[in-house]
């Protein structure tokens, strides 16, 4: 095949042979941001960009990034990487040279005298016909406009079909003729045969038997499909499959439910119903304890008898009153929004200082696992390892018929730290699960709304519970 010349020789089929050297480079050294854990076991280093931290994108677009072929999406500061932002052609191909050049197996800007496209030369200053004069050099591209093929679209967002076919081609990726297409909607599609071939290599999750070639593909998971491709994927699998989440739909129709995890050994997460803001009921006062042990530390003290004697009930026993007893020693309104806006819990929306129920308070799984790292693990945030361990013994204290949620599926000898949710409609769980070493774990939120009892939801929590102990807690 011709198609991929310009970025290396053939080999088996998975790759070129030069990327597949990039490959085998990186697993040996290049990776150190993603495969080197730290003593305790955790990834301490939250990458180049503020805007990704515990995002499912973020090991994937940090790999590319330190390889210098991402630099953000906020120059020149490029603090950010706008990791849900739909992806544009001109993009793709940046990230798609940049994976080539890798290799050094590109050929040299001034060897590709024709210019193919007439409407990207004030892009990136001339930088992005370049690249796209090399893609389409490799037959990769050929325009958007056919028969013609004079116009290259470059911002135009892409869809998955386009991204399947642009991999494939760069990367020369093949699949056995023995190998089955597991997609029932791609037939009589220009994305068939490449959609087969991403199948193969596991690019995307192919539970439901539908690929959805014109799903908009953004930054994140194009970071993630390329180097899952390379086979640099350090994720383990994604507890989260789309037959699952679309089971959870079908059999509960009225009910809405939301999940987040992160692994603290390889910084890979993940999440079901990112979009969805479900109350919080008990879960919040994770939140509150974290806000009283900070204001011991704000003001430069221990933590009081008292305060001790607040927390310990309102988290052992998810006594209520110490929620509100608490408000008031500290001023009343707005004390939960402030603490909300200390642990920057932007999907957050809280309720109660203007007196009406707080555990109606909204938020997000991941606003939630963003708080847990905060006030166990420490990742950021402003809490002290003092606080942590008073945080930590008293979310590892619960009464027992307060541990149903997050501990279904876990190992006998792991140890789980939580705070469950349930009032009404409401049944959540949220908490970090420790392996038997301490040598990492995992942060685990998941909240479901919308029962005719919080009880009916229990069944519910603990299942989703399991799919991800199954998969973190794996030998």
């Amino acid at each position: 095949m011709s198609v991929g010349a310009p970025f290396g020789g053939h080999n088996d089929g998975e790759v070129s042979v030069g990327l597949r050297i990039v490959a085998a480079g990186c697993l040996a050294s290049i990776c150190f941001l993603m495969l080197t854990d730290v003593a305790d076991g955790q990834v301490s280093d939250l990458g180049p960009f503020r805007d990704d931290d515990g995002h499912p994108g973020e090991p994937y677009l940090d790999w590319l990034a330190e390889h210098g072929i991402v630099h953000g999406c906020n120059p020149p500061a490029n603090t950010r990487i706008c990791p849900d932002r739909v992806l544009s052609r001109i993009e793709a191909v940046k990230i798609l040279v940049g994976v080539a050049r890798l290799a050094g197996s590109h050929p040299p800007y001034p060897s590709i005298p024709l210019d193919y496209f007439v409407d990207d030369d004030p892009i990136w200053g001339g930088a992005a016909s370049a690249l796209a004069n090399l893609l389409a050099r490799a037959g990769v591209i050929s325009g958007c406009d056919p028969p013609v093929n004079r116009h290259v679209c470059p911002l135009e967002p892409l869809q998955r079909g386009q991204i399947a076919k642009m991999l494939v081609n760069t990367l020369v990726m093949t699949a056995p003729d023995s190998f089955r297409s597991p997609w029932t909607d791609t037939a009589d599609r220009f994305y068939h045969r490449v959609a087969r071939i991403a199948a193969y290599h596991g690019l995307w999750d192919s539970s439901t038997g539908l690929f959805g070639g014109t799903t908009p593909v953004s930054r994140a998971e194009f970071a993630r499909l390329v180097v899952t491709a390379l086979g640099l994927d350090p994720c383990p699998s994604d507890p989260f499959t789309e037959a699952r989440a679309q089971s959870l739909s079908v059999r509960y129709p009225d009910q809405t439910f939301a999940a987040y995890v992160y692994d603290t050994r390889s910084g890979c997460a993940y999440w079901m119903n990112p979009g969805e803001r479900l109350r919080t009921a008990s879960v919040f006062k994770v939140m509150v304890m974290a806000g009283t042990l900070l204001e011991a530390r704000s003001d430069g003290r221990a933590i009081t008898s008292w305060e001790l004697s607040q927390l310990r009930p309102m988290i052992t026993r998810s006594a209520n009153e110490p929620v509100r007893a608490l408000w008031r020693r500290y001023g009343g309104s707005p004390w939960y929004a402030r603490q909300a806006r200390i642990f920057e819990l932007t999907q957050t929306t809280t309720v109660g200082d203007d007196g009406a129920a707080w555990g109606r308070t909204t938020t997000s799984a991941k606003d939630q696992g963003d708080l847990v790292r905060q006030v166990i693990l420490g990742d950021w945030g402003p809490l002290e390892r003092a606080d942590r361990e008073i945080a930590w013994d008293l979310m590892t204290s619960v009464v027992p018929d307060q541990t149903w949620g997050i501990t279904r599926g876990v190992p006998e000898n792991w140890t789980v730290g939580q705070k469950n949710g349930f009032a009404g409609g409401v049944a959540n769980s949220v908490g970090y699960v420790a392996r038997p070493d301490r040598q990492g774990g995992y942060v685990i939120a998941i909240l479901t709304n919308g029962w005719p009892s919080w009880e009916r939801g229990v069944r519910v929590v603990d299942e989703i519970s399991a799919w991800v102990a199954a998969v973190m807690a794996a030998p």
